[in-house]
């Protein structure tokens, strides 16, 4: 894995974890409900997820070895 991926995934999981505590803390404020909650905390997880399966910076074709 090469610095570019392993940058791409830090931020994308700090962006996301900042993204859900603040949906956390408004739903807890204004809507106290549970099942909006995990609903919200499973949209996170499979959006964090699908965005990085579809913009994460692959190296096809480039091996570590080769270099």
């Amino acid at each position: 894995m090469n610095k570019r991926a392993i940058r791409f995934i830090l931020a994308l999981t700090t962006l996301t974890v900042l993204v859900w505590g603040v949906g956390e803390l408004l739903i807890a404020e204004f809507i106290n409900s549970y099942k909006v909650s995990l609903g919200w905390g499973i949209f996170c997880l499979v959006a964090c997820l699908a965005y990085s399966v579809w913009k994460c910076p692959w190296d096809i074709g480039k091996d570590e070895d080769d270099k």
